[in-house]
């Protein structure tokens, strides 16, 4: 909350004409990006908090990833469970058949329970969870062909979020943070898959690089960062999920219609219009 008010604080410092309100399809389309942002965050923070765990029980057994690996070990898929909680598991390959090592549920960004699959337990993974492994790795697939590039040189960060209303299932491949306080908010791409499996479509958020950098300077901390958007007329999720990685606010202007918005901890508002004297 104080985030927020201090880039709105931040925006009033510029002269604000009468706003211009955006039309309905344009503040639909930030409360859809807000929404889908914060479940990309909390499929993020599944993973990440679910590995943390299944690594810290691999070093009770005395062995690691790497060791893991060579047993055949090839990855996780993190899906929906009962009561809101999501589900991250860890699975390998035998025989061409994809197979549990160890499930977590998370709570809130916080493992509640889990662990290794027992010899004698069901190893067999969930329809949706092969679907969801299957469209990763179509999507990793596509990101081989040319103008496909990522920002950073680190291994790129993958999400994949269940169906949507319509069956379509979105591939995230985000390029992930190689230093501290910087956060890459170009490099991003999504990939459709129908109800079927099939391949629909696929978009990428921005068409250069461009990092936000909250680090401090002489010792203060900036209160918002600024990016423009030539994309959309409204910030997309992508906007919103980077907003859940930085500890500023996020000002976006959609250039289409000069439009300003404030983001903080994943929250869209609508701000002002830039008129034409601006």
């Amino acid at each position: 909350m104080m985030k927020h008010l201090a880039l709105l604080f931040a925006l009033a410092l510029f002269p604000i004409p009468a706003l211009a309100v955006p039309t309905s399809e344009e503040l639909a389309a930030a409360s859809e990006a807000e929404k889908i942002g914060e479940e990309m965050f909390a499929y993020d923070q599944a993973a990440w908090h679910a590995t943390d765990r299944f690594q810290a029980d691999l070093r009770r057994q005395g062995m690691d990833i790497p060791k893991v690996a060579e047993r055949g070990l090839k990855g996780y898929v993190v899906e929906p469970d009962e009561g809101g909680r999501l589900r991250a598991t860890f699975y390998g390959e035998r025989d061409r058949q994809r197979l549990a090592m160890a499930r977590y549920v998370v709570e809130n960004g916080r493992v509640v329970s889990g662990g290794f699959v027992p010899a004698d337990g069901d190893r067999n993974l969930s329809l949706l969870a092969l679907r969801m492994i299957d469209a990763r790795e179509m999507a990793m697939t596509a990101m081989m062909k040319p103008d496909h590039a990522m920002c950073s040189q680190s291994r790129p960060n993958t999400l994949v979020l269940p169906p949507r209303p319509n069956g379509m299932m979105p591939v995230y491949v985000l390029t992930t943070t190689t230093q501290a306080e910087i956060y890459p908010a170009g490099g991003h791409y999504r990939f459709d898959f129908d109800s079927e499996g099939k391949f629909v479509r696929e978009r990428r958020f921005m068409k250069s690089c461009f990092d936000v950098n909250s680090s401090p300077k002489n010792g203060v901390r900036p209160e918002f960062a600024g990016v423009t958007h030539l994309l959309d007329a409204a910030p997309t999720e992508i906007h919103a999920f980077v907003s859940r990685n930085i500890p500023i606010g996020l000002m976006v202007i959609t250039v289409s219609n000069r439009a300003v918005w404030g983001i903080a901890n994943g929250k869209v508002e609508y701000i002002r219009d830039i008129p034409d004297n601006d």
